[in-house]
């Protein structure tokens, strides 16, 4: 039984150290409320001994904060408890009941100055005591462990870390972390406070050292969210937008005539007409480009032009055209002021007119509206020659050694057939006159083609001896110019007169001599050649065969031979020969 009662006790024991245990561990455990002071208003405008003092609860959950007390202490303080004046606490008003502080709610207390103000919104009220120039609270909790301490002003001696600055507005309130949604508290109070009077919106958390957009701040330094003066565009409009009226009934009117166009347009541009729908047609003339150079012959510069021409009946004003370089527009370029084209003109603005370029390897040019509308776009050139332009002849881009800048385009005389580069690197142009047309000839003196003239009815004089009429310039030429000394055909020869070139006379008959004894005609070539038999001659004659002695020996002896040999054969077999006669025998007698 005592045995029994000794487990009991040990069991009791150990029960006992171990909840205490747990609970000094859950005590140890136990994590600091997240409140912090919030704001300290020394004064105001009306009155210095307009106060408050205000807490706030960082976390999410609410916080116990029965009997925690405010204290407050001069600038000069020494570090003990006696220096602290408590300014007030949040005791219940009724016995047994508690004071929680919300999540992420605020709690204050106020002088009595302030009470009337704020009926029903404060937790406890003090007398006014706090210093204007310097000074600190701190908020402990029930057991008098410090929560949060804050100095002020540049003489507080024991603030955290560095005192808050306080200016002429008396306030200062804790900074806002608008990422993470919590006031700031780095344990230095100069950091995590700032003065009021910077903050333009009182009603917001945290400082707003500007009004934030789409609001407005009133009088009172409140800022609320601006109205939305056109309710019917998107985003917020605080201001009615340029080119837009409002309609009175919370909506905005555009006033754009021109819905294609960029932009507001409160009429309709130069040059435009307005359609029915809305959109605004760009009503300029149509201009073509007509010739290019973009590989001159020497410098570049104030050579290179663009040729335009006016197809139109009247003048044209380039003020709203443009010129687009490169395949890709890759630089657009607008027409000197006063630039214009007469009816049916030409003009070739070069290089020095207009800053471009053509490079010479491949590029176009485009004609641009003042909206980057094409007009007009010339075909992609491809490596011109030096001198060559790229022009428009006959409704068709090529090129032309004729360049006519400001008139109209020419065909080229020369055909280009190759470009090489010399070892000196210039580059150099092979090329091959071009024909002339049926009706022309070409002069020896000049290189040109001349027209054949021949006047109707007239009679050509008859050639000189020695001379024959060409047929392309109807002109008497020497015969000995034109054709070279010819060697007399031999004997039994005549000249073909097809390939002026002397053959056999027997060639030419249609009478074939007969071929010599021993030849033959050969159907190919109607020619005589030898007569060659197919089977080939032995070199020796043939001979008959004569019968010998040796001859006659050589059988007897071939005779001994196969007697001996077949005399053998019986003498080896003659088993098998015995009894083959036998069967043989039988069989005889049998069929008897």
């Amino acid at each position: 039984m005592r045995k029994r009662i000794e487990i009991a006790i040990l069991a009791v024991t150990f029960v006992l150290l171990l909840g205490f245990g747990a609970q000094n561990v859950s005590a140890a455990g136990t994590s600091r409320p997240d409140v912090v002071i919030s704001q300290v208003q020394v004064r105001d405008a009306t009155s210095s001994y307009n106060e408050i003092v205000e807490i706030y609860n960082n976390s999410v959950a609410a916080v116990d904060i029965t009997n925690w007390c405010m204290f407050y202490a001069s600038k000069d303080y020494l570090v003990t408890g006696s220096d602290w004046r408590k300014l007030a606490c949040y005791a219940p008003t009724v016995t047994g009941s508690e004071i929680s502080l919300g999540g992420q709610s605020y709690g204050r207390i106020i002088s009595s100055a302030f009470e009337p103000l704020f009926t029903g919104s404060y937790l406890s009220s003090f007398t006014a005591a706090l210093g204007n120039d310097a000074g600190h609270v701190r908020l402990v909790d029930q057991l008098g462990v410090e929560i949060d301490r804050v100095g002020w002003g540049s003489l507080a001696g024991n603030p955290e870390d560095t005192p808050a600055t306080i200016g002429p507005s008396g306030t200062i309130e804790r900074k806002f972390d608008i990422d993470r949604g919590v006031l700031v508290d780095t344990d230095n109070n100069a950091a995590d406070f700032f003065d009021i009077s910077l903050d333009l919106c009182r009603n917001m958390m945290g400082l707003q050292d500007m009004v934030p957009l789409g609001y407005l701040s009133d009088a009172d330094r409140n800022c609320n969210l601006a109205p939305d003066l056109c309710d019917n565009l998107d985003g917020l409009q605080f201001v009615v937008p340029d080119g837009y009226v409002t309609d009175g009934l919370g909506g905005c009117i555009s006033l754009d005539v021109c819905v294609n166009l960029d932009g507001i347009q409160l009429v309709v541009p130069r040059n435009y007409i307005l359609e029915d729908d809305g959109r605004c047609i760009n009503d300029l003339l149509p201009l073509k480009i007509t010739e290019l150079l973009p590989n001159p012959i020497g410098n570049d510069v104030g050579s290179e032009f663009i040729e335009i021409f006016n197809p139109n009946n009247r003048l044209v004003d380039l003020t709203d055209y443009k010129l687009g370089i490169g395949l890709k527009n890759e630089k657009v370029l607008t027409f000197p002021s006063g630039s214009t084209i007469g009816s049916q003109a030409f003009e070739a603005f070069s290089n020095a007119d207009l800053a471009f370029t053509l490079v010479n390897s491949s590029s176009q040019v485009k004609l641009l509206l003042s909206d980057d509308t094409v007009i007009d776009a010339t075909d992609i050139y491809e490596d011109p020659l030096p001198g060559m332009s790229w022009a428009l002849i006959n409704a068709t881009w090529q090129y032309t050694d004729q360049i006519t800048p400001g008139a109209s385009n020419l065909e080229k005389t020369i055909e280009t057939v190759d470009m090489t580069q010399t070892s000196d690197n210039e580059i150099t142009s092979a090329v091959i006159l071009k024909p002339c047309a049926p009706n022309q000839y070409r002069s020896p003196e000049t290189n040109r083609c001349r027209l054949i003239v021949s006047e109707p009815n007239s009679v050509l004089v008859p050639c000189k001896d020695g001379q024959y009429r060409s047929e392309e310039t109807n002109r008497c030429r020497s015969i000995a110019s034109d054709i070279a000394v010819i060697v007399p055909c031999s004997a039994g020869e005549e000249r073909n007169p097809e390939t002026n070139r002397c053959r056999s006379v027997l060639g030419a008959s249609t009478e074939l001599a007969p071929c010599a004894a021993g030849e033959e005609r050969n159907p190919e070539t109607n020619r005589c050649r030898k007569v060659v038999s197919t089977i080939p001659t032995a070199g020796f004659a043939v001979e008959p065969i004569a019968d010998t002695a040796s001859g006659v020996a050589g059988w007897w002896a071939f005779g001994g031979v196969g007697s001996l040999a077949l005399g053998y054969a019986g003498w080896e077999w003659r088993s098998e020969i015995l009894g083959l006669l036998r069967k043989i025998g039988s069989f005889w007698h049998s069929s008897k």
